[in-house]
């Protein structure tokens, strides 16, 4: 198998599990209802990053699962439970979405950024772009399963907590990183160029 693949795959799979678990174990801050603050858009933006597309899709397979049986479940009123798995997909498919600008944003940063405060500002702004992708459509997309769930400003409020917890702590995750490890394991590394020999 391919570097490419199985890399993606590996870490996809293990910051999947690692969301899986802190949101098993309600490793979570609530903030208003229906909406929590944890490393779990973290762990979901680092793999986008690293993982490209096929590590975003693990990461956000596993935190769905995590979210459908241990958030979801039992938090709708009655009439609303058959619904859950459509609420489901909904967000599932809003993180997608978001997921991939992280994933070539940072492709962009990464070749780009030469200086650590370049590349630090850079991420602070791709955090914030992952989340004014994702609170509209999560809104969007829920509001088309449950009309009037939640309006778009209740999430943009609720959420401003948790943007400014995963600025931090992934910021924190790529200070600790060393530079090597940065690049994007889902494209291919390009060789070395030979140095040109002098003429005589």
């Amino acid at each position: 198998m391919k570097k490419t693949i199985w890399r993606p795959l590996a870490l996809g799979t293990m910051l999947g599990l690692l969301d899986f678990v802190s949101i098993a174990v309600h490793f979570v801050l609530p903030t208003l209802e229906e909406t929590f603050v944890g490393p779990q858009e973290v762990f979901v933006t680092i793999s986008a990053a690293l993982g490209g597309p096929l590590g975003l899709f693990v990461t956000s397979f596993f935190q769905e699962l995590a979210v459908h049986f241990f958030l979801l479940k039992g938090q709708l009123p009655p009439e609303q439970a058959p619904l859950v798995t459509f609420v489901s997909m909904a967000d599932f498919i809003a993180h997608i979405l978001a997921t991939l600008a992280v994933v070539y944003c940072y492709r962009f940063l990464h070749q780009r950024a030469k200086k650590a405060i370049t590349f630090s500002a850079g991420w602070i702004l791709i955090v914030i772009l992952y989340y004014a992708l994702l609170l509209p459509l999560q809104s969007f997309l829920y509001n088309l399963v449950i009309p009037d769930m939640l309006p778009l400003f209740v999430w943009v409020q609720s959420s401003l907590m948790e943007v400014l917890v995963a600025v931090i702590i992934s910021s924190l995750v790529w200070i600790a990183l060393p530079v090597r490890y940065r690049r994007p394991l889902w494209i291919e590394a390009q060789p070395a160029t030979p140095p040109a020999e002098d003429k005589a």
